[in-house]
């Protein structure tokens, strides 16, 4: 099954439904070739328990609620990395909505780690207003997460690699729309845009350079 596979078109998805509490899974792009992958929204009731084989990569982002991860708790913004070979199964200590990103790496994966939420390093981003924190730096790619106060305003840049963003909080906005948190953008590669905040500041999962380029 391939479900927004071309990495060459920008998405959209709203699973903002998600939001209120349903449990459900809300998936946002699947892919067979040139590396298969998996990437999901999915709300957890509490006590469901959720299993990954370790044959790929895996990314967990707690969106909201407290995960159970190898004997840790794992609230918002916690974000845990498992390479290849490492097997695990989690739990939603409460209801929660979790970002699920697997995938066959594209480059060297040797270490799993997981940062708590609340013992995130927060830094000051490169415009006012902006505070960011990062989760992963690999040779091409990092992911983070992105704190915009409102009424911040980003400069005009072209992502080199494409660009994934999901909304967790408030609205993020460019000058192509305004997604509320629960969305995803998927940019492609030489993409462009000028992305700002109104009165609501937004906080956003953000990875650059990870999207063929070809």
């Amino acid at each position: 099954m391939n479900l927004h596979s071309d990495h060459s078109l920008r998405i959209v998805v709203d699973a903002t439904d998600l939001k209120s509490g349903r449990a459900g899974e809300c998936p946002l792009e699947q892919r067979d070739v040139p590396a298969p992958s998996r990437i999901t929204l999915r709300a957890f009731e509490a006590g469901e328990t959720w299993s990954h084989d370790g044959s790929k990569l895996l990314e967990v982002l707690v969106v909201r609620g407290l995960l159970k991860l190898n004997g840790e708790d794992l609230g918002p913004a916690s974000y845990a990395r498992l390479a290849p070979g490492v097997s695990t199964t989690f739990t939603a200590a409460e209801a929660s909505m979790v970002y699920l990103n697997e995938r066959t790496p594209t480059e060297p994966e040797k270490d799993s780690y997981a940062l708590r939420g609340e013992d995130l390093d927060w830094r000051q981003g490169m415009v006012p207003g902006l505070k960011v924190t990062s989760l992963h730096q690999g040779l091409t790619k990092h992911t983070a997460l992105v704190r915009w106060a409102p009424e911040t305003r980003f400069n005009p840049h072209t992502h080199v690699g494409g660009e994934e963003i999901l909304v967790l909080e408030g609205v993020f906005r460019d000058e192509h729309g305004s997604y509320p948190a629960g969305t995803w953008i998927r940019s492609p590669h030489m993409s462009n845009h000028r992305p700002f905040t109104g009165p609501e500041g937004a906080t956003i999962l953000v990875k650059v350079g990870h999207l063929d380029v070809a």
